[in-house]
């Protein structure tokens, strides 16, 4: 979520507290810039799209990130606000940023909540990162008088109720016409249209990419893609460039053409389609001997490209190499 989206979300949780919404407030104002903080994340887009994507939401969202600069912010607010109590301002700090984290998990994005134990993104994908109505409903029950306060929070939650009802029967929807063929299937709010949804199933031998808005009977197709072999898939999902693309998104496919002498993988983050094009890609290429000659990350556009270092360059620069040696041991 934007961090407009999280600034109102710190708003609204201080509100529910019962603290005063005043920046001469110190858990007020402990709430809200931890409910912003952990998209200070955005300092890694100095290095670039592929450390910035890679990192974010990693350390600064996980629960571990969260209480350690939790105890490092809750300081330096101490100093401003002599006559609050440290370990006040810490759980104020601390509820703030477990907001963020929490309404992070609600869109397809998702956070590493357990990182660095576990590389794994959480998501319950029931809200764009930006959702007008979301927002409404927030800024409502923030602006509301004390009459009012109870019925707008009811509405808030009944909105986050409807997300929850609306995605479960667009899966209903979708496992009913492709009954007997789904082996996986991921469903995550569509980037144009609050009441379109965005599926996509996988099935013996290929991908299917596709809407379905819950206003309308019929579903939409926009991509119907082919699996590589078996084996090439997985010699190329182990490549570091494979592993660092499974860990940026969990729907992914891999394309396979040739070019001359140099054989091109291209993978295609299947969680956003956008004007008839995926949005996220990484691109690995290899000459007839299997020596990587390229590896790049290209978000947002395929024209926007990010090399992508080999993590080990003391080992053969063959990206089959570990595979090998991995199949040598199993």
């Amino acid at each position: 979520m934007d961090p407009i989206t999280h600034g109102v979300i710190g708003l609204a949780v201080a509100k529910l507290t019962g603290n005063e919404i005043s920046i001469n407030d110190a858990a007020t104002i402990s709430i809200v810039i931890g409910s912003i903080f952990p998209d200070i994340d955005i300092v890694f887009q100095k290095w670039g799209d592929y450390t910035y994507l890679k990192n974010h939401r990693g350390l600064t969202h996980s629960v571990l990130g969260l209480i350690i600069s939790s105890g490092f912010m809750s300081l330096i607010l101490k100093l401003i606000y002599r006559s609050a109590n440290l370990y006040q301002i810490f759980l104020w700090f601390l509820l703030g940023e477990v907001a963020h984290s929490g309404f992070d998990l609600l869109n397809s994005y998702g956070a590493k909540l357990l990182w660095p134990f576990c590389s794994k993104k959480f998501s319950l994908g029931i809200l764009n990162s930006f959702d007008p109505l979301f927002i409404m409903a927030l800024i409502g029950y923030i602006i509301s008088p004390p009459w009012l306060k109870n019925i707008t929070l009811i509405l808030f939650v009944s909105y986050i109720g409807l997300r929850v009802l609306m995605k479960r029967i667009v899966l209903k929807d979708i496992y009913k016409n492709f009954s007997g063929k789904c082996e996986k299937l991921s469903l995550l709010p569509s980037m144009t249209g609050l009441f379109r949804w965005h599926f996509i199933l996988e099935e013996p031998g290929r991908n299917v990419v596709g809407e379905k808005n819950i206003l309308k009977r019929s579903i939409k197709i926009f991509k119907v893609l082919d699996k590589i072999e078996e084996e090439v898939l997985r010699k190329v999902s182990f490549s570091y460039v494979g592993k660092f693309f499974s860990e940026f998104t969990p729907a992914s496919h891999v394309l396979c053409e040739n070019i001359g002498n140099v054989t091109r993988y291209i993978f295609i983050d299947l969680r956003y389609y956008i004007r008839g094009n995926f949005l996220h890609h990484a691109v690995l290429e290899v000459d007839k001997d299997d020596n990587v000659i390229n590896a790049s990350f290209n978000p947002y556009s395929m024209n926007r490209i990010n090399p992508i270092p080999n993590p080990d360059l003391r080992m053969n620069n063959t990206f089959f190499s570990k595979f090998k040696v991995f199949l040598e041991i199993n």
